[in-house]
């Protein structure tokens, strides 16, 4: 999967619909290497979909799915962090992704995900902080 998505991510780099599916095959890999205990691993994964991300999440700051996805990577890169000791860099990280989902939980505050989303990520922010 993550070589399909490269290959047609590659082969169009203005089509943003393969830009993202290449960020969650990014995503699904790092997910199992972080399983398998390979921080370094999941953190390369992560760090190379967080620039796929960050474009598209710049290109259309009005897309909150582009923008959700962009805060999600950056609280598992964070997550990292912390598990590697360098609570500073994980904060700085946290924060980021804090301010995304606050600015898309007060967009739609019906939207229970989202504010779930808030609630973690400051749960997270205060741990960290600590």
């Amino acid at each position: 999967s993550l070589e399909l998505s490269r290959g047609l991510a590659e082969a169009d780099r203005s089509n943003a619909g393969w830009q993202r599916d290449l960020s969650v095959s990014l995503d699904r890999v790092g997910n199992v290497q972080m399983e398998q205990g390979d921080l370094g691993g999941a953190l390369s994964s992560y760090r190379e979909g967080l620039e796929l991300r960050r474009v598209l999440a710049e290109a259309d700051r009005s897309n909150a799915g582009w923008q959700r996805d962009l805060s999600i990577i950056l609280t598992k890169i964070a997550r990292i962090h912390e598990r590697q000791g360098e609570r500073a860099e994980a904060l700085r990280l946290a924060e980021q992704a804090l301010v995304i989902y606050e600015r898309l939980a007060v967009l739609d505050a019906s939207n229970v995900t989202w504010q779930n989303d808030v609630a973690f990520s400051r749960a997270f922010v205060a741990r960290l902080r600590g």
